[in-house]
């Protein structure tokens, strides 16, 4: 189960991600885009569905590291996302694309 989170910051890193969303059960991976308007945005995979909800429930429009976080189930694409040409992003950590 993936969630994705808006707003995440631009200074953004795995470990605050892992330390945050980790509370809620196992993470497969997190994938983060920053650099980009607006600032940065994840994705959290769970291996539970609850605990994606779990997260969902507790962190959607909580303070984070001075950002208001927007979570919410990613939808998969199953492509990626096409590359951009004003504003490149810089993603951490490959695996699959997700959108929101």
């Amino acid at each position: 189960a993936v969630v994705s989170t808006q707003s995440t910051g631009r200074r953004t890193q795995k470990h605050d991600l892992e330390q945050e969303f980790g509370r809620f059960g196992k993470i497969r991976q997190i994938q983060i885009w920053a650099d980009r308007h607006p600032a940065g945005f994840a994705f959290v995979e769970y291996e539970d569905d609850r605990d994606a909800e779990d997260a969902i429930k507790d962190l959607d429009d909580r303070q984070f590291l001075g950002s208001r976080l927007r979570v919410e189930w990613a939808r998969s694409t199953g492509r990626k996302p096409p590359h951009p040409r004003r504003s490149p992003a810089r993603r951490v950590d490959g695996g699959r694309d997700w959108e929101w």
